[in-house]
């Protein structure tokens, strides 16, 4: 692999579905060329496949834990209750009494209240015990 490669590969992570065309013209090289290196790439097995990835939000996510603790008797109701809400993204269920931890992403911290208070706290058998705002993510 030599630089070229890496430009094309580029190219390809930003943007999957650019034909060789429009590679070509941002690297500065014939399509021909682009053509023959991705297949190459392919046939290394560099390249494994071609994926669509797409991007719903550009705007930075604020995140946030939540913990709480349910009414153990109607656990399986409040889980699937909690699994309805689009921006709860985990549930762990915690040893002991400790209960249940809550991750949620939203657009922006002023969207939390109306979480918690039309949507989270809505649901019947629990009580919030803490919340924590992420901020920042190490590993």
């Amino acid at each position: 692999m030599d630089v070229i490669d890496i430009k094309i590969l580029e190219e390809l992570k930003m943007d999957s579905r650019m034909s060789f065309n429009e590679i070509s013209k941002r690297i500065m090289k014939t399509e021909a060329t682009v053509r023959r290196r991705v297949k190459k790439l392919r046939e290394d097995g560099i390249i494994k496949r071609f994926t669509i990835d797409y991007v719903i939000d550009t705007k930075p996510k604020t995140s946030a834990t939540i913990k709480i603790e349910p009414d153990f008797k109607d656990i399986k109701r409040i889980l699937n209750e909690l699994k309805e809400i689009e921006e709860i993204t985990a549930i762990w269920r915690l040893s002991g009494d400790c209960g249940l931890l809550m991750k949620v992403d939203i657009a922006s911290i002023e969207k939390f209240n109306p979480l918690i208070e039309d949507k989270i706290s809505q649901v019947s058998g629990i009580k919030i015990v803490e919340t924590c705002f992420i901020t920042d993510i190490i590993k």
